[in-house]
């Protein structure tokens, strides 16, 4: 279920917000992620990117969730 969500995301390019565990909010596109972390770039690209491990994260919630159909995943 994760692979599946992640692989949506991240191949879409849609914006995320990415909550950690800590409370701090993020917010940017997936652009790869594995097994053990996340990462996050600010931008469409590569340059502004954030590396977050799995075990930071609380939620991924993409950006414009109100407005999309949830998909049964």
């Amino acid at each position: 279920m994760q692979e599946t969500f992640l692989n949506d995301l991240a191949k879409s390019q849609a914006p995320v917000f990415c909550f950690l565990v800590n409370g701090i909010k993020l917010e940017g596109f997936i652009i790869a992620y594995d097994q053990f972390s996340v990462m996050l770039a600010s931008n469409r690209d590569a340059a502004s990117s954030q590396l977050i491990m799995k075990s930071a994260i609380s939620t991924i919630v993409p950006k414009g969730a109100g407005s999309v159909a949830p998909k049964n995943y």
